[in-house]
């Protein structure tokens, strides 16, 4: 543990440091006016790691362009991106690195559950990173959720209200969580030794089953409709976009290059009187195509032999456009393994980012596909223009400027003038070379001319030097108005009916910001470009709203950034993350603050059996309870509405049963023996199991064991572990491996003569 906080202390100070220089340095997503300096990222377009030069760059794909970057130098190569409302993310190995998009406040790395590459998912405003391999499912930007099922995933899928599907790949359980969820609910099985995936056809989780040849509509009910893909070809190496393509499901076979669209209608009609359209086969010809995703109106795949090609295609499976996706640079830092990633957006284009992230490709729904340099320009960096450099006087020539003589059309010509000496023995410049046809003495050295001695020379007057003339300032650049940047920092409130939205001001752009408009789901507000917020009313309470803000000038409108979604005058959700400690005749309850949904706090109820206590804090003792029995209880949240009603919110459940430590009974840990684990589910060299040894127990009695810690939470969340005593009455075992390094540890145990918890040591 002492050589791991000089790191997060450094890191700190990084973090502070690029806060800093960003906020100094970097040019806002709408303009550089001084107004926005803050706002760095929109809600849409797409986020990448560069590894080469250690900096996170956002992506606007509308403009094919750069518009903000942000220093995340210690990030792993290779690492996913991805945004939420308020707060962007790089998911590193081990780590999630998380700034804010407001002030690029870089926070300290957060421990990741798993040191694999995860499947990020942006939607409803926040990013669900989805650990495959470990089964293991966590919630950013907004209340933070670590969920977990048994066993590697399949690919994941999220609806447009924030939910979030997964299938196990070995349990066959289809599981769902909602957006405030802080636990994987699970709906329906896949039958025993059938192969799938989970695939969105419009906004409805549909389970494509390889072996039955079917298609079926999964829902918080379990299964529903289901039709058949008998005119399909199926086999166990099929891979499924996981958004349909205008209504059909796109199916690749990356063993044949074989893509198949098959059409969905009686699944989402639900009616059987038309049969569905024979699925059209494409073939793509040679290649190693393993990665597809649909915009909902095109595809693209990836064909990663070479450097990796990028293929588009229409609808209907018409090819588009084929683009090479750029190579890396010879000093580019690579993970094993690294390779283009295709992925879609929250704005529905694809975006496919090659390897260490140095380019980007961003591909439109008609299958248009655009290179982006990861450097703030499109395509390649224009060269800089150079500075214009002062004139500078011009010295007179060393040889005398020839006068020019106009042609003498009337009488003999005039004799040649010529030159001054140009010194003893060397011919003198006549001007005139011999054989020119020239009048008589032109071309001859002086004294060989007219009798009387040698020609007369005149020496000419030097030209005058050239003035200097000082370089004139390069022209003011023409400003040319164009419509108005995105909205900072947009954030809703909740109320009774109603909901307060701000926001900070946007780039006017040239032309003067005359009004913004305010927009929801059944509404919509202007108000005047001097005014930072409005006040949304008429809504339902108990419903949930995201508020998108525009600003206006008197070219246009500009680009919409959303609110988070808020939940108006409801209950409050359950309280989050609820634990029990159970000691001799007390249980200790711990909980966390939920969403309140608008309202104002107003205390706990925690209730067993009937009896009903309060609490204003997030813990609560309850003492007087009878030691081996088993009691269950609830944890409530109470909130006053802005009219004054009191509502009583969703109860969170737990049980557990107090202990009497019990005669000379003793429960102490230690740090055990070192695990080499699978690195994504236990990483080695930090990896160790909990030594538990337990004294003074009945001899040959079944005791519940359970490990704990307080950044995990209970280590290995398929329940407690029975251990059985010797015959000695001891207990003394190597369990609950652990490589929570920063966390402190302990162990709970129930039955007779024990006690109910160990030693609480750091790891």
């Amino acid at each position: 543990m002492s050589d791991v906080k000089p790191i997060w202390r450094a890191r700190a100070a990084l973090a502070a440091v690029v806060a800093v220089c960003m906020t100094a340095t970097v040019i806002a997503v709408s303009g550089a006016d001084a107004s926005n300096a803050g706002m760095r990222f929109v809600q849409s377009g797409h986020l990448v790691y560069n590894s080469t030069l250690g900096k996170v760059f956002h992506i606007d794909g509308g403009t094919k362009s750069v518009d903000s970057e942000v220093d995340v130098p210690d990030a792993s190569p290779g690492s996913p991106s991805a945004q939420s409302d308020q707060n962007g993310f790089v998911l590193a190995d081990g780590r999630t690195i998380e700034w804010g998009k407001s002030d690029l406040k870089v926070l300290d790395p957060q421990r990741a559950p798993s040191t694999e590459k995860p499947v990020a998912l942006e939607v409803a405003g926040v990013v669900y990173a989805v650990y495959r391999k470990s089964g293991t499912v966590v919630r950013l930007g907004g209340e933070r959720a670590v969920m977990t099922t048994t066993g590697p995933l399949g690919q994941p899928v999220a609806t447009s209200d924030g939910t979030v599907w997964v299938y196990g790949l070995e349990s066959g359980q289809l599981c769902q969580a909602a957006l405030q969820a802080t636990r994987l609910t699970c709906t329906a099985k896949v039958p025993l030794g059938h192969a799938g995936m989970l695939t969105l056809v419009g906004n409805q989780p549909v389970f494509l089953d390889l072996d039955a040849k079917e298609l079926r509509a999964v829902g918080p009910a379990g299964f529903g409709r289901q039709m058949s893909l008998d005119g399909a070809q199926l086999t166990p190496d099929s891979i499924v976009a996981a958004n349909d393509v205008a209504g059909r499901v796109a199916i690749l076979d990356p063993k044949k290059n074989l893509l198949q669209l098959v059409d969905t209608s009686p699944l989402t009609s639900g009616s059987t009187a038309k049969p569905p359209a024979k699925p059209t086969a494409v073939s793509l010809g040679t290649g190693k195509y393993d990665q597809i995703a649909s915009s909902g109106t095109g595809l693209a795949l990836i064909d990663t032999s070479g450097d990796g090609t990028v293929l588009t295609l229409d609808r209907d499976g018409k090819q588009q456009q084929t683009r090479k996706i750029p190579a890396a640079s010879k000093q580019a830092p690579r993970a094993p393994g690294d390779r283009p990633r295709l992925s879609r957006g929250g704005d529905s284009r694809l975006y496919v980012d090659g390897v260490a992230g140095e380019h980007v490709m961003v591909v439109e729904g008609n299958g248009q596909v655009t290179e982006v340099a990861t450097n703030g320009q499109t395509g390649k960096p224009a060269p800089k223009p150079g500075k214009p450099k002062p004139s500078q006087p011009v010295p007179p020539s060393s040889k005398p400027t020839q006068p020019v003589e106009p042609p003498n059309t009337s009488g003999p010509p005039a004799p040649p003038r010529t030159t001054e000496t140009q010194g003893p023995g060397r011919p003198q410049n006549t001007g005139n070379p011999p054989g020119t046809g020239k009048p008589p003495g032109s071309g001859k050295p002086p004294g060989s001319g007219k009798p009387g001695g040698p020609a007369k020379t005149e020496k000419p007057e030097p030209p005058p030097p050239a003035k200097t003339v000082p370089p004139k300032p390069p022209a003011p650049p023409t400003i040319t108005a164009s419509r108005p940047g995105a909205p900072r920092s947009v954030s809703a409130k909740a109320a009774n009916a109603s909901a307060s939205i701000t926001w900070g001001a946007a780039a006017a752009n040239g032309a003067a910001v005359t009004s913004y408009v305010v927009t929801w789901s059944g509404g919509s507000k202007t108000v005047s470009g001097s005014v930072r917020s409005a006040t949304a009313t008429g809504l339902t309470n108990g419903s949930s709203y995201s508020f998108s803000v525009r600003a206006v000038n008197r070219v246009g409108t500009g680009p919409a950034v959303s609110s988070a979604r808020v939940t108006l005058g409801a209950a409050a959700d359950a309280p989050a993350g609820l634990t029990a400690v159970q000691s001799s005749g007390a249980v200790t309850l711990s909980w966390r603050r939920p969403n309140l949904n608008g309202g104002t706090l107003v205390s706990y109820g925690i209730s067993q059996n009937g009896n009903s206590k309060k609490s204003t804090g997030t813990s609560y003792r309850w003492s007087g309870l009878t030691n081996g029995k088993r009691y269950t209880f609830v944890v409530t949240t109470v909130t006053k509405t802005s009219d004054g009603r009191v509502l009583v919110g969703a109860g969170a459940t737990i049980s557990a049963t107090p202990q009497a430590p019990g005669g000379n009974g003793t429960l102490r840990i230690s740090k055990g023996t070192a695990v080499d684990s699978d690195p994504d589910v236990c990483q080695p060299g930090i990896c160790f199991n909990i030594h538990i040894r337990a004294t003074g127990l009945r001899p040959n009695t079944a005791y519940m064991f359970q490990g704990h810690t307080t950044n995990y939470g209970e280590l290995h969340k398929e329940g407690p572990e029975e251990l059985t005593s010797n015959s000695q009455g001891v207990i003394d075992v190597q369990k609950f491996y652990n490589d929570d390094t920063a966390g402190q540890v302990w162990v709970t145990a129930t039955g007779p003569g024990i006690p109910a918890q160990s030693n609480v040591m750091d790891w």
